[in-house]
């Protein structure tokens, strides 16, 4: 299929030495493949075909880093003279291809670094990238690769208006998702002072109504420990309260 699209070009075989211990068995069509890519990164050529052809190679492995990075480069390379509109609307397909593979391969870090270089090249707003993270973590509530894209939409888009609510919706489905509670004190951090003895208090009172519910549940221990400890515990005497109260429940 490929000798048609590449004719021009001799294929760049895989060198695995004069006498290959164990060869490893590649699906059918991968070595073609890999074989043109490996010649069009040398010859660095950037056009529709190349950009094809590293689709074809992350159809085959979605976690080649190098075939995601030559996709950005031939982006650049192919709209360096196009309209503002015109660029637009490549980072914008681009964009598509990154979600369908990325629904695809949800915990897969080049997916997920590639969709930010897209992001960062469109300049959107935070609204709908946000309904994409939140999608993905209603069925997966603790991918990593989805919290940390999360934080980083956050940090470069804003959105933060929003922000506690969402993660309080997802500590009401399930106290124990330490990821949840981890973006609340990402929150914090990025929007409250947790030097001000009232934030720290507020934070008690909310990490309260979790261990009520269940004592035994350390994820809000957890977070009561990361807010008040830089304190220390004498300046928040109400954690000192919640334990005696707890204790003589017993």
């Amino acid at each position: 299929m490929l000798d048609a699209t590449f004719s021009d070009l001799e294929p760049l075989p895989q060198d695995d030495g004069p006498v290959p211990v164990v060869r490893i068995a590649y699906p059918d069509g991968f070595e073609e493949v890999m074989s043109y890519f490996r010649r069009v990164v040398v010859t660095g050529e950037c056009s529709q075909r190349t950009l094809q052809l590293s689709a074809e190679v992350i159809a085959h492995n979605a976690a080649n880093y190098t075939a995601w990075q030559y996709r950005r480069r031939c982006l650049e390379a192919m709209h360096s003279g196009s309209s503002n509109a015109a660029r637009e609307q490549a980072w914008r397909e681009e964009l598509a291809f990154c979600t369908a593979r990325g629904r695809e391969n949800l915990k897969n870090y080049q997916v997920w670094f590639h969709r930010r270089s897209c992001l960062a090249r469109l300049g959107s707003g935070p609204e709908a990238e946000l309904e994409f993270v939140a999608e993905i973590l209603r069925d997966d509530s603790k991918n990593y690769h989805a919290w940390g894209h999360r934080q980083w939409v956050l940090s470069s888009c804003g959105g933060w208006e929003g922000e506690a609510a969402f993660v309080e919706g997802l500590l009401e489905e399930d106290a124990r998702n330490n990821s949840a509670w981890n973006q609340r004190y990402f929150l914090l951090q990025h929007t409250a002072d947790l030097s001000s003895l009232s934030v720290a208090e507020g934070e008690v009172d909310f990490a309260a109504r979790y261990i009520a519910a269940a004592p035994g549940n350390p994820s809000p221990w957890n977070y009561l420990r990361g807010v008040v400890e830089p304190l220390g515990y004498s300046a928040v005497p109400r954690v000192r309260l919640l334990c005696e109260g707890l204790l003589a429940g017993d």
